[in-house]
């Protein structure tokens, strides 16, 4: 599910073009989305395992800031199909991570399409684990409408279908340090991944190619949740014990959440987009986001991080006030 919690993408209009990109050895994968939660993750998987990598960063300062820690970036976005064209340039693998915007999905198309005309032979890309083309939830329409995109792009490519992150409850760690969890979304469930279960198996599939997918139907996609759904609240009896103090769900009817979103600076079409994604698929069930698989325990030979282990980790943002 993985729903954004943050203001989408201001990439402009008209981009500069990228700075020209160095042939790049055998083997390397450009990173896009490096900036993100799940990017910034991978990054770091990939330099550990010592995995050749290029980043894509729409700054000129993120771009030195990678520099200067040693990595490989190039300067462009996903509004310059030529600049990416160039950035992919010796590139074997794509890693295709677009942030939420109500362009993702020419976004995501262009990308795969300057992965073909770059000669890229394999694309992994991140999903939503309610990927519907009839949603009425913009990034989870997109995200499905471009991973049918890739299948018919002649790529071998293996699709993330990741659950609602957990990253996204700092979200409201200011309320969940006085004791209340807000939410639309009664006492429906969902299922949660930590990005850093994303980005590990992320860098399985892009170093390991026995399980990477194939091209057409023999593509693969993956599901990315832990090993049971969780409702609102039941994730607010999770902070309790974790945390050491109460925390209780507090409903929130959904014109009040969307007024509330409004209010904090949230766009039109991405407030309506999140009072369909906690009302229609947590709260009622639908597009499959109750859905847990045990990819993460196959792929990583380990269980997938959970909600506690995420608050643990998380103790001083989330900690009583």
């Amino acid at each position: 599910m993985s729903a954004p919690t943050t203001r989408p993408d201001t990439t402009p209009a008209t981009a500069p073009a990228a700075t020209p990109a160095p042939a790049a050895p055998p083997g390397r994968v450009l990173v896009t989305g490096a900036t993100g939660d799940v990017g910034t993750a991978l990054v770091d998987e990939l330099t550990r395992l010592g995995t050749p990598f290029r980043v894509l960063a729409r700054r000129p300062g993120q771009v030195r800031g990678f520099t200067e820690r040693g990595v490989d970036a190039v300067e462009g976005s996903f509004e310059d199909p030529a600049g990416l064209r160039e950035a992919l340039r010796g590139c074997e693998q794509l890693f295709l991570n677009t942030p939420p915007s109500p362009h993702q999905f020419r976004w995501n198309r262009d990308a795969v399409d300057a992965a073909v005309a770059a000669g890229v032979r394999h694309v992994v890309k991140v999903s939503a684990s309610d990927a519907n083309p009839r949603s009425a939830i913009p990034w989870a329409r997109d995200h499905a409408l471009a991973d049918e995109h890739l299948r018919r792009s002649g790529l071998a490519h293996t699709v993330l279908r990741a659950g609602a992150f957990t990253k996204n409850l700092l979200v409201e760690a200011a309320a969940v340090r006085r004791g209340w969890l807000p939410q639309t979304s009664g006492h429906g469930a969902t299922a949660w991944v930590d990005v850093a279960d994303v980005a590990a198996v992320a860098a399985r599939v892009l170093t390991d190619p026995a399980v990477r997918g194939g091209t057409g139907e023999d593509g693969r996609t993956y599901l990315l949740t832990g090993d049971r759904p969780l409702s609102y609240p039941e994730v607010a009896e999770v902070l309790t014990q974790v945390l050491g103090h109460r925390v209780r769900y507090l409903h929130v009817p959904a014109p009040l959440f969307h007024g509330v979103l409004r209010a904090s600076g949230v766009p039109a079409w991405q407030a309506r987009g999140l009072v369909h994604q906690f009302v229609d698929v947590v709260r009622r069930g639908h597009d499959g986001g109750r859905r847990c698989s045990d990819d993460v325990l196959d792929l990583l030979g380990r269980p997938a991080r959970t909600v506690a282990d995420f608050a643990r980790e998380h103790r001083a943002e989330l900690g009583a006030a």
